[in-house]
């Protein structure tokens, strides 16, 4: 499985996300995104050719211009590498992306879990032994967060301000 972002919506809005999804890539400019459902209820995952990361800027833009554009899409969520969900995998993956963080800067781990007998306790117990960085569960200005989907795992090492949540920016503008 390759992707290189996830993203949420309402139970049952798949197709509807799919397809809202693609028009905002096409007017951000990347005409060869590919999205799919996943066999999990309101989540989808793609492959864009663009950085995930400049298409949350590109979401947040259009949030302030034209709100009614982004009616399916819950959560948007960049992924740098996909591994198989295997606690070895994620400690070799994790320690090569945490490289970009700086020493003194301050990260928390973010596990999100689905249809997987790992747990999130045993991930973290095994991860965070191996990041000198300082943890900050409260303000933290890096975050590996996992993503568990399966027997996949799309991890990325992201500034905190580079996850989008819809209902939370809409919130902001108000």
């Amino acid at each position: 499985m390759e992707f290189n972002f996830i993203a949420t919506t309402f139970r049952f809005k798949e197709d509807d996300l799919v397809d809202e999804i693609k028009e905002l890539f096409y007017e951000f400019g990347d005409l060869y995104t590919a999205v799919k459902k996943t066999h999990i209820d309101g989540l989808v995952v793609g492959l864009c050719s663009k950085d995930p990361i400049d298409f949350i800027v590109f979401l947040r833009d259009k949030l302030k211009d034209a709100p009614w554009d982004i009616r399916y899409l819950l959560r948007f969520i960049p992924v740098e590498k996909v591994v198989l969900a295997n606690l070895p995998e994620l400690k070799n993956i994790s320690v090569e992306l945490v490289k970009k963080m700086s020493n003194g800067e301050s990260f928390k781990i973010l596990v999100e879990k689905r249809h997987t007998n790992l747990k999130k306790i045993d991930i973290i117990n095994e991860i965070a032994p191996l990041v000198s960085a300082k943890v900050d569960l409260e303000t933290p200005l890096w975050i590996l967060l996992i993503e568990i989907i399966g027997k996949y795992a799309g991890v990325s090492v992201i500034k905190t301000d580079s996850l989008f949540s819809s209902m939370i920016e809409k919130r902001s503008l108000e």
